[in-house]
């Protein structure tokens, strides 16, 4: 008689297991050895504090707003964070692994469906509307640099990120429609293949008739909440900006590099350097379009196209970038496989 315990758990590592290495393929190793081999320790080492530190912001942007529903601990903002990570290297758009994200929290907290759509909801739409904000203001700075073509692309990136962070405020107080919208994304995007996706989407849908008086109150109580926005807005600043301008900067000096597109100077001291963080996130607003899965390939020929065009030598760029890419992005995606697999794969909570 077949142990159908046993199935299951072949069947779920072996499931992370292929998509761990699909993952991992996708790195230039070579590149990634041949940059970090002439660094000093020092250098090494600040580069990878800065990306547990941007890690742990991410994490805190999760925590900070399950905290003020009720006291949650930090792990399981973290798994959310990972699970989340990881679902969105298996699927062409972030926008699908973000519409995953309340039957993950679900699974993680055992908070009901309205508390964990509306937590979702928040982090989706403020992620949308920052990203969306930042990227369009390095396009004002940048703009002259960049080629044409380069310019539509993360303009309307940007912009979308601008046009679904106010809907997804919208749409948490009216989820009237929200069954259908999800049944319409089940039909279309192909869920069925991801690990757990199918069962984890169809709980999602099979809760929304219920949740809309309770989703509504709640977000609208996070979203007039200043310690929520205002802690959700320090770890996505110190996430997505400080920390990836940090370590890029120690890349880029490691090989020589100044990173001064612009004259830029108060007092003498140029501080076009600054200006490092908000290219970034104009660059990788390409991750947003459902091209790859998590952006993979597109963001780095984005980033770098965007260096270079701001004057940094496409040799180099490119290199800097995978290995931002890597450690920002690909590993916290690789570490969510362990996560994930952990998780029932009925996404029952046990409530």
């Amino acid at each position: 008689m077949i142990d159908r315990r046993r199935v299951l758990w072949a069947l779920r590592y072996g499931i992370g297991t292929v998509a761990l290495a699909w993952l991992v393929v996708r790195a230039d190793w070579a590149e990634v050895v041949t940059t970090l081999s002439g660094m000093a320790p020092s250098a090494v080492a600040i580069v990878l504090g800065a990306s547990v530190i941007g890690t742990v912001a991410q994490c805190w942007t999760w925590h900070v707003l399950l905290n003020r529903i009720r006291s949650t601990p930090f792990r399981a903002a973290a798994g959310v964070l990972l699970t989340v990570r990881f679902i969105n290297h298996l699927t062409p758009s972030q926008a699908v692994g973000k519409s995953l994200a309340p039957a993950v929290l679900r699974q993680y907290t055992g908070y009901p469906w309205g508390t964990v759509v509306a937590v979702a909801t928040l982090h989706t739409a403020l992620y949308a509307v920052l990203y969306g904000v930042v990227a369009l203001a390095g396009l004002g700075v940048f703009a002259s640099s960049l080629s044409v073509g380069l310019l539509v692309v993360i303009a309307a990136s940007a912009g979308l990120y601008l046009v679904v962070g106010p809907l997804l405020f919208v749409a948490g107080t009216r989820l009237d429609g929200a069954a259908a919208v999800a049944a319409a994304v089940r039909e279309r995007v192909p869920i069925q293949r991801l690990p757990y996706a199918e069962a984890l989407l169809a709980k999602a849908v099979g809760a929304l008739p219920d949740i809309g008086e309770e989703t509504a109150e709640t977000l609208t109580r996070l979203r007039r909440d200043p310690v929520a926005i205002g802690g959700y807005t320090v770890g996505w600043t110190i996430a997505l900006l400080v920390v990836p301008g940090v370590r890029v900067w120690v890349l880029l000096s490691a090989a020589g590099v100044t990173f001064a597109p612009v004259s830029l100077s108060v007092a003498g001291v140029e501080l076009a350097v600054l200006l490092l963080p908000i290219a970034l996130v104009t660059a990788y607003a390409v991750t947003l379009l459902p091209i790859t899965p998590g952006g993979i390939g597109v963001a780095e020929a984005s980033a770098t196209l965007v260096l270079a065009a701001l004057g940094v030598p496409a040799t180099i760029a490119g290199p800097t970038i995978l290995i931002d890419r890597f450690l920002g992005v690909y590993l916290p995606a690789l570490v969510g496989w362990y996560p994930t697999i952990q998780l029932d794969p009925s996404w029952e909570t046990g409530e």
